[in-house]
């Protein structure tokens, strides 16, 4: 079935392979549904009248038919241009004589082939959920598991106040909460039937055209609309930048990794095994691999996702040449995506959180982590530009003489601890509202997932 249409070789997709979604777009699977688009509006019209039933079955009996001859095919569609009219010749081939030229009746090459385009995108926004949902309940763990973690809380790449390790990964959380919705939303309103002719009018079809398109959306399983959108790209376009911002966050989630692995740093590190992330010429790195590979796929899709807005750029009732790029970047944004979000996953889920190292780098810099915490204190007696002040000079003399902050606090006022109920400060005592971030994050994650999971099941 597949010979004469293996994909040109790519490294960043044969490294990160990921079959599942490679069979939604792979030639076999997209033949299978334009027939699949063939037999429902045969079927549609023989229940409607307009179609002999025992021609509708012959169609229907169609459904597992194989291509013996894919590089015919190839040729024909190059042809062409399009497959559909070689689609219509192998499959009307395969009917008994008396029941050909029943096939493709009214309907226009656009309507086959976004149709099931339809199908593959409804395929692949349940495995994008899917995905979203596994990384999803991976950061919760990690939310619960760590709220109460402290850590240096990083701005500007430099240390700013302590946080904790839960409330870093809550603010992941939150977002892809909000993209689990989103894209499971935008791939349901992308699902639609295409079925409306030539210019859009349905001027070819027979009978009632809306009762069988309804017909025929109702045996997909796919959205009835009413307006043509042979030219009308934009719930494909939002579709994929709705995975392009997905794609953002994941390469933001990617980068914290890396940057939190630097020697320096090594607050995280990726799992562990033989000559993983090992370079050729220096024996001892130990590379973020996973990491990089999710960082490329996503912006891979936010690129591929970026040219959907070119696509959509169709003049009059059909694309001239704007549907061709659509081939191409629509299906690689969401296999980048759908992909991305799998290795994501397996990251968090073999993550090493180095807590020791969280602990050491907050006495990095002398301890001046905590200055905000003391100029807070000291406001409230002092006021807060004198506090701040004194802090800041006390920090200055703190680099300058390396010795901790507390004690330059101390050179400068001896009696400046009386503002303090306790002396020195420690920085699990000014994480702020970390542990409710935390407990908030997965109250909202539980809520859309379960919401998500409920209406996909009335679906």
């Amino acid at each position: 079935m597949e010979q004469g249409f293996s994909s040109s070789f790519n490294l960043l997709n044969w490294t990160f392979s990921d079959g599942e979604i490679d069979e939604v777009f792979s030639f076999a699977s997209t033949f299978r549904r334009w027939v699949d688009i063939e037999i429902a509006l045969a079927n549609a019209q023989a229940t409607l009248g307009l179609l002999d039933p025992q021609v509708a079955k012959s169609i229907g009996a169609l459904k597992s038919m194989d291509l013996n001859d894919a590089e015919e095919f190839r040729t024909a569609a190059v042809n062409v241009g399009y497959p559909i009219i070689e689609l219509v010749a192998v499959m009307t081939a395969a009917l008994p004589e008396p029941h050909r030229g029943s096939i493709h009746l009214g309907a226009t090459t656009q309507d086959i082939m976004d149709s099931a385009l339809s199908l593959q995108i409804m395929e692949v926004g349940a495995i994008l959920t899917r995905r979203l949902v596994s990384l999803g309940d991976v950061l919760a763990t990690l939310v619960a598991r760590h709220a109460g973690t402290v850590m240096a809380g990083r701005t500007h790449a430099q240390n700013a106040v302590p946080t904790t390790f839960g409330a870093k990964c809550a603010v992941y959380l939150s977002e892809f909460t909000r993209h689990l919705e989103r894209i499971d939303h935008a791939a349901s309103e992308a699902s639609c039937l295409s079925l409306f002719g030539a210019c859009g009018t349905s001027s070819a079809f027979a009978g009632d055209v809306n009762v069988l398109r309804h017909r025929v959306a109702e045996d997909l399983g796919l959205r009835k609309v009413d307006i043509p959108w042979h030219a009308s790209r934009d719930r494909l376009s939002n579709l994929a930048l709705t995975c392009a911002m997905a794609c953002a966050s994941l390469a933001r989630l990617a980068r914290e990794v890396v940057d939190l692995s630097r020697t320096e740093i090594a607050e995280l590190s990726e799992s562990e095994a033989w000559h993983r992330g090992a370079s050729s010429t220096m024996p001892q790195k130990r590379n973020p691999i996973t990491s990089e590979g999710v960082l490329g796929l996503a912006l891979d899709g936010i690129g591929n996702a970026s040219m959907m807005l070119r696509a959509a750029e169709v003049g009059h009732e059909r694309a001239a040449g704007e549907w061709q790029l659509e081939w191409k970047v629509l299906p690689e944004a969401l296999r980048s995506t759908a992909t991305a979000l799998l290795y994501a996953e397996q990251l968090l889920s073999n993550l090493t959180v180095h807590v020791d190292a969280m602990t050491s780098n907050l006495e990095e810099d002398h301890g001046l982590i905590l200055s905000e915490a003391y100029m807070v204190v000291l406001a409230k007696s002092l006021g807060r530009e004198r506090a701040h002040h004194l802090v800041y000079t006390a920090a200055m003399t703190s680099r300058k003489e390396k010795i901790p902050l507390h004690d330059s606090l101390l050179k400068l006022d001896n009696n400046i601890r009386d503002h303090f109920e306790s002396w020195p400060l420690v920085p699990s005592d000014s994480i702020g509202n970390a542990l409710w971030i935390c407990g908030r994050a997965r109250i909202e994650w539980e809520g859309v997932r379960h919401s998500v999971a409920e209406s996909r099941q009335q679906a």
